[in-house]
């Protein structure tokens, strides 16, 4: 009977053991459950969303659910995927560099775990995302190197972005044509012949832009990617001079779609083309036509900018692109176009502050030094440079006399020299400034000019002469 009795203890013990077990396995595994529910729920709210942002909630519950059962359950078969999972909630939720700290204790703490790669990836991706480019380059590397393994076109497809972002166009083309012969069938293919195409554009070379695009249309079947290469195609085609097939191809996208930034897009390059045409009205009917359709958006304080832009440098009508500058700056813009914006309002307003002076000269008013000022203002950020050259020649013509003029001599020297690469007209002030500016500062500057450009075009000629 004792001994019976001890056997049916320790059965008794076996089984609530097994039973702490098990109940223990389910505690972390269920921990793992509400961890991955909660961040599936949050991408499925990012998709939704018109910010494409998860909801902070989600993402928060996500790491507090992966950080218990790192803490808790550290021999877990789940503790590399609640690491990763953690780190893609900190990657969503913009902490960057807590998101790279997990990836890499992944690689680091269990580096025979089935998830490295993805972490390497991942990693990659993220410093894309801070824009430290190398860095994503070096992960996506690493994970290329690796083959036959299921994250290889992501990270090709991930170095090609980070190329194009470094404009480095060897680079990314070389790995494109690997890409081509390596990835025949990813899903990538389409994006990836893009990326290359438009390296083709920016390098001039249309017919392998054209080539690639052709490729590409037969590649494409998501819609996204239709468009997007019909779009490439378009411009491609108005950049070789074919604006009227070009602007076909725009309009029939722009009538296909009903997305206000995606339509935004396609006047903006129809935009483009007509003012590569030179028809200007029709530039600024399109942007009026997008204007009020949409009554606001970043896209509308866009079009505003570009319609300054349009009144600034096609029509010189300072006065409209300052009423358009207002309007863009009202509207709630992106940070780059506010940025943009607000200098070239500045600009325009001192433009017009100083014509207006000119205009209406008064006993308190140096009308050399408005000219003066006014070359100095179309020359800020280097947009204006024929306006610059006429203002700084009205103060040496009308005003020899003044101490400005032989300021506005050098700079126009300068002009000639560093802006528009005419060594022959930059001598031939500098000489000009020598002769009627003698013992100033300003002849010394010329001097030192001149010998200059006379040792470079000595050197050029024996270079010439060598390689003949």
């Amino acid at each position: 009977m004792y001994e019976g009795t001890k056997l049916m203890k320790k059965k008794g013990l076996a089984t609530i053991l097994v039973f702490c077990l098990l109940l223990s396995s389910c505690a972390y595994y269920n921990t793992f459950y509400n961890a991955k529910t909660a961040y599936s729920s949050a991408m499925k709210a990012k998709l939704a969303s018109s910010n494409q942002k998860a909801p902070a909630d989600l993402l928060d519950k996500t790491i507090k659910k992966c950080g218990k059962l790192i803490k808790y359950y550290p021999k877990s078969k789940w503790v590399d995927d609640a690491i990763v999972l953690m780190g893609k909630a900190y990657f969503e939720n913009g902490e960057y560099d807590k998101a790279i700290r997990k990836f890499q204790e992944l690689t680091i703490y269990y580096p025979e775990s089935p998830l490295v790669l993805e972490a390497i990836y991942l990693t990659g991706v993220t410093h894309h995302m801070k824009e430290d480019y190398n860095f994503a380059i070096a992960s996506f590397d690493h994970v290329i190197g690796f083959i036959d393994n299921e994250f290889a076109d992501d990270a090709a497809h991930g170095a090609l972005k980070s190329y194009t972002a470094k404009s480095d166009s060897s680079n990314l083309l070389q790995l494109g044509k690997k890409f081509l012969q390596s990835f025949p069938k990813s899903p990538f293919l389409p994006q990836v012949l893009l990326l290359m195409a438009d390296t083709y554009i920016e390098n001039g070379n249309y017919s392998e832009a054209i080539a690639i695009l052709k490729r590409a249309r037969d590649r494409a079947r998501k819609r996204e990617d239709k468009n997007d290469v019909e779009e490439k195609y378009a411009v491609t085609m108005i950049r070789m001079g074919n604006i009227e097939e070009g602007l076909s191809i725009l309009k029939k996208l722009s009538k296909r779609t009903s997305l206000p930034e995606r339509t935004a897009k396609l006047v903006f390059e129809i935009t483009d083309a007509y003012i590569d045409d030179g028809n200007i009205k029709k530039a600024l009917s399109e942007l009026d036509d997008l204007v009020s359709l949409y009554s606001t958006g970043p896209f509308v304080a866009e079009a505003f900018y570009r319609k300054g832009l349009i009144y600034e440098n096609e029509l010189n009508d300072i006065e409209s692109a300052v009423t358009a500058y207002e309007n863009t700056l009202k509207l709630n813009p992106t940070q780059d176009i506010r940025t943009q914006t607000t200098r070239r309002n500045t600009v325009c307003k001192e433009i017009r502050t100083y014509r207006e002076k000119i205009a209406n000269p008064d006993s308190t008013t140096g009308v050399d030094k408005m000219h003066f000022l006014l070359a100095e203002t179309f020359l800020f950020g280097k947009h204006f440079i024929d306006s610059a050259l006429t203002q700084y020649q009205n103060v040496l013509d009308s005003f020899p006399e003044s101490p400005l003029a032989p300021k506005a001599a050098i700079a126009i020297g300068w002009l000639y020299e560093k802006e528009k690469n005419d060594t022959v007209k930059a001598l031939i002030v500098y000489e000009l400034v020598i002769k009627k500016f003698p013992d100033t500062e300003y002849s010394e500057e010329a001097s030192t000019a001149i010998n200059k450009l006379r040792v470079e075009a000595n050197s050029s000629d024996k270079f010439n002469e060598k390689n003949k």
